[in-house]
């Protein structure tokens, strides 16, 4: 197997067993050239973004489960099969003879090289043609992020909606409980889609002209031809934040704060946000990670903001408005983090709602009376939303203010500009 796809092959084969806890960090190249570091890394993403769509049509074709096979065989089907459906370009026998080569040589199963070669002929035979626009819950249907669709010649995903749009089932059916059949299909569509890079300014700055307008004033997408980091070097003004993100704090615009502190800052995407509204307030800022704390650390100075840490005092004074992003399930950001489907299940949303009460007395603590807190997450799901507004009015004695809910937009094959997240934000006033 040539060096791209061995390195994805290795890393999905260490994590396989712990699947659906897979690591989301980005796949270490170093020692790729740039051509392969690419081929490695769209692999890579692929498999994290449908892996149970792929173990659905790697299992109607082996009749066997995938997870129960060894992982370094259901790695390899995995990176193979991704390149069968998902990457374009690649011919299926230069793709089939990596993956039996690789058992072959470097798996500690080399018998197996017949079965994977078996799978994957029968993968190909039962891929049809390429339609232009899939067709969500045809059973024969694998969409892809662009909209368009392998047709199936027998019905792979049949009775199994879930895993056609990569969800587990158990997932799935919490979400048709929760939002209803009609709404959870949008989502599970919605959650297909490569989401594009949005990146808005100050309004005192114009976007660059190679950015295309979003439909929202202030807004653009970056053309994929674009390097967005060389874009941010030559723009500092311009930051990376969907729409939705942004528009959380319309709802302090009419404040007038002297104090604030920003929790859970993490790269400061807010924290500049807030410095541009409110140009002659004291800004604080916290970041429990260690890694996103370094980046806001690296704007702090730029931006007069203080960062708050445990090697610090402070703060000691009251803030008259706190604004709290906290760690949420993400589902309001499926499309953006794929690996958030895998974990969305009652468990995982209950420890998180349990995080997010501990950051939110933690808030409250430094809110001065009469101050102002916004809470905000890039989730849908209302115990983490609703019911945590709730909370706070009936258990912290907050006055509702204000609020707004908003569901993601955007589906395989739509225009970009017209994409934004899912999240919620409410305004509560201290008594």
């Amino acid at each position: 197997m040539h060096c791209p796809r061995d390195v994805v092959t290795r890393r999905l084969a260490a994590q396989f067993k712990r699947f659906p806890s897979i690591d989301a960090s980005p796949l270490l190249v170093d020692n790729l050239d740039a051509r392969d570091a690419g081929l490695a890394r769209a692999i890579d993403h692929a498999v994290h973004r449908r892996w149970y769509s792929l173990a659905t049509i790697i299992a109607h074709s082996s009749s066997r489960n995938l997870h129960k096979l060894d992982p370094q065989v259901g790695a390899t089907l995995l990176v193979a099969t991704a390149q069968l459906l998902l990457l374009d370009r690649i011919p299926d026998h230069a793709v089939i003879h990596s993956a039996v080569d690789w058992i072959k040589s470097q798996g500690e199963r080399p018998r197996a090289s017949g079965f994977v070669n078996a799978v994957l002929r029968k993968i190909t035979r039962i891929r049809g043609n390429k339609v232009q626009i899939g067709v969500a819950g045809n059973a024969f249907h694998f969409t892809r992020n662009d909209g368009s669709a392998w047709e199936f010649t027998e019905p792979v995903f049949e009775n199994n909606i879930a895993n056609q749009f990569g969800f587990s089932q158990k997932t799935w059916e919490r979400i048709v409980e929760d939002f209803g059949e009609e709404l959870a299909m949008c989502i599970g569509i919605n959650s297909l889609v490569e989401p594009p890079i949005i990146v808005t300014c100050p309004s005192n700055c114009s976007l660059p002209k190679e950015v295309i307008p979003h439909i929202q004033d202030g807004f653009g997408v970056i053309p994929p031809e674009i390097n967005l980091s060389e874009m941010l070097q030559k723009n500092p003004n311009m930051r990376v934040q969907d729409p939705t993100s942004a528009s959380s704090l319309s709802l302090v615009s009419k404040l007038h704060p002297k104090r604030i502190l920003d929790l859970c800052a993490g790269r400061g995407t807010k924290t500049k946000q807030l410095r541009a509204m409110f140009p002659n307030a004291m800004i604080g800022a916290t970041e429990p990670n260690e890694t996103r704390r370094t980046s806001l650390l690296e704007i702090a100075n730029e931006h007069n903001i203080t960062v708050f840490t445990d090697e610090t005092d402070g703060p000691t004074e009251p803030f008259d408005l706190v604004i709290v992003d906290v760690p949420c399930s993400n589902s309001g950001v499926f499309a953006r983090r794929p690996e958030a489907k895998y974990r969305y299940n009652k468990k995982t949303i209950n420890s998180v709602i349990e995080l997010q009460k501990d950051i939110l007395g933690e808030a409250v603590e430094v809110l001065q009376p009469n101050g102002y807190l916004l809470y905000a997450t890039c989730s849908i799901d209302d115990s983490e939303n609703e019911g945590q507004a709730n909370w706070l009015t009936s258990k912290q004695q907050l006055y509702h203010c204000d609020q707004k809910r908003t569901l993601p937009s955007g589906q395989p094959g739509s225009d970009p500009t017209t994409w934004h997240d899912g999240g919620y934000a409410v305004l509560l006033q201290a008594r």
